[in-house]
C-alpha cells in the first residue's frame, strides 16, 4: 500500500506538474533492490533537476542521497547512483563540493587504518573504495566540465533548436560525460594495478620496530594508495592497511639502517613501511612506481608501466636524485585548458579554504586555554583568501556571496575542555562585475558558478557563426578568474540557461502533432501515450526512449485513486514543500548566510540596516541587547564593521557589501547535528504547511570531515546559561523578572510579544524535543535571542540516546520548567492555553506527515555510525522503532489530544528534568 501511494504521489494523474523530492527518495530507498527502477528515478530527476525547486529538493535530501550511494550493496552491474550524482554535479559546482565534503568524512569513517596507525574496526572494502573513487570522479566532472553546452547554447540563440530540444541535448551530454568518467576510471585500475609480493615490517614508534618481525604481504599500487593483502586479491585476500602515497617519501634504506639486502622505505605523515625486495632490480621497479603514483594527479589515474625501460623517450623523464617523475603533476596542470585549469583552481581553493579555517581551530585545541584569545585573530590574519572562494553555508539557488576578506581583530573563541570553536567574520560582496560587466545583485550560486566557469577554451571547437567570428578566453593571472569577450547578451542567456522553471517550461511545451485531437504526440503501439501517468511522466518517457519499469507500472492506475480511509491514504505523504528563507520571502526567521539579516553596505556607499517590526519597543530592544550582546545588536555591530573596513580602505562601494558570521570546530562530528537540523527544518515545514504559528530557528551546518566543520553564527543570541549569569540578572525572580525587567509591565505590548514569541518557540522546541528525542537540554545548550525566543544548539545526544543511558535522569518527554510556565503566566493563563493548543495542533501536523519522517530516519539509520544509531543500545531499528512509538501511529485519531495533552503533564517540573540541571550545575557550572 505504501509503495502504491508513493507511485501514485509521484507519477499517477493527480500529480499537477511536481517533482516531490520527498518521495522521489523514499521511493528509490524503498526499491532500493531493483536496478531498474532505480535507475529509472534517476533518470527522470535528472530530467527536471533544471527546476529550483526539484535541485532545491535534491540538496534538502543530499544526506539521504549521499547515504544511499556510499552503503547500498546492491550488486548491480552498473553505478546508477554514483553516475546520478556526476550528472547532478555537471549542473552545480556548489553541489559538487557538497558531495565531496560528505565523502571526505565516509573515507575517514572507512579506510583500513587510524591515523595513529592503529587498525579501524569500522574499516569496509566497499564502501571506502566507492568513496575514493567517487570522490576522485567528481573532481574530474568538476574540472573537464561540459564542453558542448556552449554550441548548444548558441544553436539556441539562434533559433535553430527549441528550448525543449536544448534540454534534452544538454542532459544526454551530461550523462555521456558521466558514463564516460566512471567507465574510463575502471578501464584505467585495470591497466594500472601494480602488485606483488614483499617482506615488510611497519613502523609505528622507531622503539618498536625491532621487536616486529618480518611478514610476507602482497602490496598493490592504486589511485595512489598503496594496499597490503594478507595474500592475492584473486585468492580471497583480505586488505589489511593502507597509506595514501600523497606527500610521502620513498627512498632506499639507508646502509646504516639497513640490515638486509634490498631494502627500501615509504613514509608518510602517520607511518612507515620498511620492505625488502627479491632483488635490486625488483627495488628500483617498486620505488619508481611508488613514485610515479604518488606524483601523478588525482583528476587522472596514473597508469603503471611494467618496466622502466617501457617508457617512451621523452615521457619518463629522470630527476636529479635518479628517480622518474613520469606524468607528473606539473605535467598535468600544462594539460589543462585554460578554463579547465580555472575551474580546478575554484574547486581546490574553495576546499583548501575551509581545511584552513578548520586548522585553526585544531591549533588552537592543543595551546594553552589562556593564550587561545590572544592567538586566534593572528591566525586568521594569516590565513590568506583566494581569489572567489565562498562561505558554502547555502543552497545553490541562493545568492552568490563573494569573500573579500576576514575580519582578524573581531575573531571570537569559545574555551572548552576538549575543542576550541573560533568565531570567524568575513566581508562578502556581492553584485560585482565579471568581466567588466554588472550582474545582478540576486545572482544565484549556482548561476555565478556557471557564469565564470563555464566558458569556452581555444581549444573547443568554435561555433558555427557566418561571419566567421570566434570569441576566445584568457586567465586573468593576476586574480584567477576567467576573462572573456562574451557580450552581454551571452552572459545574460547564459545564466538563463541553467534553470528552467514551472513558467519557463509552461511558455515552452513540447512539440505536438497536428492530428492528434488530444494535443498530444502521434499514437502508436509503443508510444508514451499508451501508458499509464501523468503528462509529465508520457513527456519524460518520450524523450528519454524508455519504459516504466513493471514494479511502477503496475502501480500505476488508469485513473486517480479514490482516497482511502487509512492513515496512509488520510494525510500521511502529503506534500510538504520545504521552506529556503529566501530574501523577500514572508519571514522572520532570517539568516546570516542566505539572507540579509545585518547592515549593508550599498553600492552607492551608503549603509541600510534593517529593523524587525513585531511590536517590542526600542525601548525594551536596547535592554535585551544590553543583556544578550553587550549592547551592541547584530544590525550595529556588522555596521561598525563595514564603516570600519571602508575607512581602512579594506572595500569599496563598487558592490553591495555584508558582514558574515560562522563558527569554526575541530575534534567535533558534525554530521549527526546536520541530520537533526534537517528533520527540525522538515518539521518547521509541516507546521507552516499546517498554518500554525510555531516557530523554530534553522542554521546552516556543514560538516568538512569526520571531526571538522562550520556552523552559521546565530546572531543577538546568548545562552540560557550565559543570560543568568550577566551582571543585573534578577536570580531571584527568573526569566519571569527578566521578562518584566526587560519588555515593561505584562500588560504592555511588548511584554505580550515577548511573551508570545517566547511561548511560539516553546512549543516548536518541545515539539521536535520530543518527537526527536533530544536530550543534554541543560541550560549551555538552549540559547534566548533579544525578542524572548528560544533557539536549541548542540545535537549530539538524538532519537532517544541521553548522557548516562538507561541511568539517564531526562525521562520527561520534553523540558518544561517551572522558569517556563512562570513566563507564560502559569498552568491556568490564556498563554499556557494556547500553548497546550498549538502542541496538540503541531502534533497531529506530525503524524499526518510520519511516513516521509520515517522514511528520512530509516534512510539514515542503515549502516550508520551516527551515535544515534549505532552500539548495543542504539544500533539496529532501535532509533526507528523509539521514533514510530513517539509518533503513536497506532493510536486512534479520536486518542491524540488527550495524549499529547499527557505528554506537557509529564513535562511539568519533572523530576529528572530538575535533577538533570542540577547534575550540570554541580559538574560543568551551568546555571539552573
Amino acid at each position: 500500500r505504501f509503495k502504491l501511494l508513493l507511485v501514485n504521489d509521484v507519477f499517477g494523474k493527480d500529480n499537477k506538474g511536481r517533482v516531490p523530492m520527498d518521495k522521489v527518495m523514499i521511493l528509490m530507498w524503498q526499491f532500493r533492490d531493483d536496478p531498474s527502477v532505480v535507475q529509472f528515478m534517476a533518470q527522470f530527476v535528472t530530467k527536471y533537476a533544471g527546476r529550483r525547486d526539484v535541485f532545491d529538493g535534491i540538496e534538502f535530501y543530499l544526506p539521504q542521497l549521499a547515504h544511499m550511494i556510499i552503503h547500498l550493496e546492491a550488486n548491480w552491474d552498473d553505478a546508477i547512483l554514483e553516475r546520478f550524482a556526476l550528472i547532478i554535479a555537471q549542473h552545480s559546482i556548489h553541489f559538487a563540493l557538497q558531495l565531496n565534503w560528505i565523502l571526505q568524512a565516509a573515507i575517514e569513517d572507512y579506510q583500513p587504518e587510524l591515523p595513529n596507525g592503529e587498525p579501524n574496526d569500522g574499516y569496509h572494502a566497499l564502501y571506502y573504495t566507492r568513496c575514493v573513487k567517487l570522490l576522485a570522479n567528481i573532481e574530474r566532472c568538476v574540472v573537464y566540465g561540459t564542453p558542448r553546452t556552449h554550441e548548444l547554447q548558441r544553436l539556441y540563440e539562434k533559433g535553430q533548436i527549441t528550448m525543449e530540444e536544448y534540454e534534452i541535448m544538454e542532459q544526454a551530454d551530461r550523462r555521456y560525460n558521466a558514463t564516460q568518467l566512471t567507465f574510463a576510471q575502471n578501464e584505467l585500475l585495470k591497466a594500472g594495478t601494480f602488485g606483488g609480493h614483499l617482506l615488510y615490517k611497519r613502523v609505528v614508534r622507531t622503539s618498536r620496530c625491532s621487536r616486529k618481525g618480518w611478514k610476507t604481504r602482497y602490496f598493490e599500487v592504486s589511485e595512489r594508495m598503496l594496499y597490503c593483502y594478507n595474500v592475492h586479491p584473486s585468492n580471497g585476500g583480505r586488505l589489511v592497511r593502507a597509506m595514501p602515497l600523497e606527500g610521502a617519501v620513498i627512498s632506499e634504506t639507508l646502509p646504516s639502517n639497513a640490515k638486509y639486502p634490498h631494502m627500501f622505505e615509504v613514509q608518510n605523515l602517520n607511518y612507515l613501511f620498511r620492505m625488502r625486495a627479491a632483488d635490486d632490480n625488483e627495488r628500483r621497479q617498486w620505488i619508481r612506481i611508488l613514485m610515479e603514483e604518488r606524483d601523478s594527479h588525482t583528476l587522472y589515474p596514473h597508469q603503471v608501466q611494467a618496466e622502466a625501460g617501457d617508457a617512451e623517450e621523452g615521457q619518463d623523464e629522470e630527476g636529479e636524485d635518479g628517480t622518474h617523475s613520469g606524468h607528473s603533476q606539473k605535467q598535468f596542470m600544462q594539460d589543462l585548458t585554460a578554463t579547465q585549469k580555472a575551474r580546478y583552481d575554484f574547486f581546490k581553493n574553495q576546499r583548501d579554504y575551509l581545511r584552513n579555517m578548520t586548522n585553526i581551530a585544531e591549533d588552537l585545541r592543543f595551546s594553552e586555554r589562556d593564550e587561545r584569545k590572544k592567538m586566534a585573530p593572528s591566525l586568521v590574519e594569516s590565513m590568506s583568501t583566494p581569489p572567489n572562494v565562498y562561505i558554502p553555508l547555502c543552497n545553490s539557488t541562493d545568492v552568490w556571496r563573494r569573500v573579500n576578506s576576514a575580519i582578524s581583530k573581531e575573531t571570537r573563541v569559545f574555551n572548552t575542555k576538549e575543542r576550541c570553536p573560533v568565531v570567524m567574520y568575513f566581508l562578502t560582496r556581492r553584485g560585482e562585475k565579471v568581466n567588466s560587466r554588472p550582474i545582478s545583485n540576486s545572482i544565484d550560486v549556482a548561476e555565478y558558478l556557471k557564469m565564470q566557469y563555464e566558458v569556452r577554451d581555444k581549444s573547443m571547437i568554435p561555433p558555427i557563426d557566418e561571419s566567421g567570428s570566434v570569441s576566445f578566453e584568457e586567465i586573468d593571472n593576476k586574480n584567477g578568474l576567467i576573462t572573456t569577450n562574451t557580450t552581454d547578451d551571452e552572459l545574460r542567456h547564459s545564466t538563463h540557461m541553467l534553470w528552467t522553471d514551472e513558467e519557463t517550461m509552461a511558455s515552452h511545451p513540447p512539440k505536438r502533432h497536428e492530428d492528434d485531437e488530444e494535443g498530444g504526440m502521434e499514437k502508436s503501439p509503443s508510444s508514451p501515450q499508451n501508458e499509464k501517468g501523468n503528462p509529465q511522466l508520457k513527456h519524460f518517457l518520450k524523450e528519454n526512449f524508455v519504459r516504466i519499469p513493471s514494479k511502477i507500472k503496475a502501480r500505476l492506475p488508469q485513473r486517480p485513486q479514490r482516497s482511502r480511509k487509512s492513515l496512509m491514504a488520510s494525510g500521511s505523504l502529503q506534500q510538504v514543500p520545504i521552506l529556503e528563507n529566501r530574501a523577500g520571502e514572508e519571514d522572520d526567521d532570517e539568516s546570516v548566510i542566505s539572507n540579509v539579516s545585518g547592515s549593508v553596505l550599498t553600492a552607492e556607499g551608503g549603509v541600510l540596516a534593517p529593523k524587525e517590526k513585531d511590536g517590542i519597543d526600542d525601548a525594551s530592544f536596547t535592554r535585551a541587547c544590553n543583556f544578550i550582546c553587550g549592547g551592541e545588536p547584530w544590525i550595529f555591530k556588522s555596521e561598525r564593521m563595514l564603516r570600519e573596513s571602508l575607512a581602512e580602505g579594506i572595500i569599496d562601494n563598487n558592490a553591495i557589501t555584508e558582514v558574515n558570521g560562522i563558527i569554526v570546530k575541530s575534534n567535533d562530528d558534525l554530521r549527526q547535528e546536520v541530520f537533526v537540523m534537517q528533520m527540525i527544518h522538515y518539521y518547521k515545514s509541516v507546521f507552516a504547511k499546517a498554518s500554525l504559528p510555531i516557530w523554530l530557528r534553522t542554521y546552516r551546518i556543514l560538516s568538512t570531515s569526520k571531526d571538522t566543520g562550520i556552523i552559521e553564527y546565530l546572531i543577538d543570541s546568548t545562552s540560557i546559561d550565559g543570560l543568568k549569569k550577566t551582571d543585573g540578572f534578577p536570580t531571584e525572580a527568573g526569566l519571569r523578572g527578566y521578562f518584566e525587567m526587560i519588555y515593561g509591565p505584562p500588560e504592555g505590548k511588548s511584554f505580550k510579544t515577548a511573551q508570545r514569541n517566547f511561548m511560539l518557540s516553546l512549543v516548536g522546541y518541545s515539539l521536535v524535543s520530543y518527537l526527536l528525542g533530544l536530550k543534554d537540554r541543560h541550560n549551555g545548550n538552549i540559547m534566548i535571542d533579544i525578542r524572548g525566543r528560544l533557539i536549541f544548539i548542540d545535537f549530539g545526544f538524538a532519537m532517544g540516546m541521553a548522557p548516562g543511558h538507561e541511568f539517564s535522569f531526562e525521562r520527561a518527554p520534553f523540558k518544561m520548567t517551572q522558569d517556563y510556565i512562570d513566563v507564560m503566566g502559569g498552568i491556568d493563563s490564556e498563554c499556557f492555553i494556547e500553548f497546550k493548543r498549538l502542541f496538540v495542533a503541531g502534533f497531529e501536523a506530525a503524524r499526518s506527515n510520519s511516513q516521509i519522517a520515517l522514511g528520512l530516519v530509516e534512510i539514515m539509520m542503515y549502516k550508520s555510525k551516527y551515535p544515534c544509531f549505532s552500539g548495543p543500545r542504539y544500533g539496529g531499528r532501535n532509533g526507528l522503532i523509539g521514533f514510530q512509538n513517539r509518533l503513536m501511529l497506532t493510536t486512534p485519531d479520536k486518542d491524540i489530544k488527550k495524549k499529547a495533552l499527557s505528554l506537557i503533564e509529564q513535562s511539568i517540573e519533572s523530576t529528572g528534568t530538575w535533577c538533570y540541571d542540577r547534575f550540570q550545575l554541580y559538574s560543568n557550572g551551568y546555571a539552573m
